[in-house]
């Protein structure tokens, strides 16, 4: 009775570890541009969603503008792009925005979510492959 549970452990436990192994390699390269000295603004690209968004305003903003503290906003939620036309784009900030509100979901939709600067690049920890592109088309890694 046991033994066909037993086979069907043993059948998918190598599958799970090898989807596990394609998702830890997944690559990711998000363009991001500076508005101004505390807004920029992450560029969907690869198929990376929130997660991966929010892990490139933290390398962004800790490796290009030496922010190491405080929070990051969502100034400007998910919608077209203002530096990328063409694009869909969230503008972040290292300073308040109004009705600014703390919440646990990675999203990007909403204007006013805020993370810590260490819960953003905090995400990145199982995304060793995202890179940040910059205007001058440097390349930013964690």
């Amino acid at each position: 009775m046991f033994k066909p549970i037993a086979l069907a452990i043993a059948i998918t436990l190598p599958t799970l570890g090898h989807a596990q192994d394609f998702a830890r390699r997944e690559r990711f390269t998000i363009p991001v541009n500076q508005i101004d000295s505390t807004t920029f603004e992450v560029i969907e690209a690869d198929a990376a969603g929130g997660t991966q968004m929010w892990c490139a305003a933290g390398i962004y903003a800790r490796n290009v503008l030496g922010v190491r503290g405080g929070d990051l906003y969502i100034a400007q939620g998910r919608g077209d792009a203002q530096t990328a036309p063409g694009r869909k784009g969230v503008t972040f900030s290292t300073q308040p925005v109004p009705n600014a509100f703390s919440s646990v979901s990675q999203g990007v939709r909403r204007t006013g979510k805020v993370f810590s600067m260490a819960h953003a690049y905090a995400l990145c920890r199982n995304l060793p492959f995202l890179r940040v592109r910059i205007s001058n088309n440097q390349l930013v890694r964690r």
